[in-house]
């Protein structure tokens, strides 16, 4: 066993970060996720979900469990 960082690198599909490669992880893993630099034609859904206010977040809270 090595100390080692161990890199996997994965996609987010349905807010959920789904490792690539077929790389299997076991359950109650603990990972640190790092994000690369994020392309400009991103930034701004960042900007915009980080700009919510709390009513926002509530309502979204709502619909989620509704759904």
């Amino acid at each position: 066993m090595t100390n080692e960082p161990l890199v996997i690198l994965g996609v987010v599909h349905n807010g959920v970060v789904v490792p690539r490669g077929g790389a299997v992880l076991p359950e109650g893993a603990e990972v640190q996720i790092t994000l690369p630099p994020i392309p400009d034609e991103l930034q701004a859904d960042f900007d915009a979900w980080e700009n919510l206010g709390d009513e926002a977040w509530g309502l979204i809270a709502e619909w989620e469990k509704e759904g």
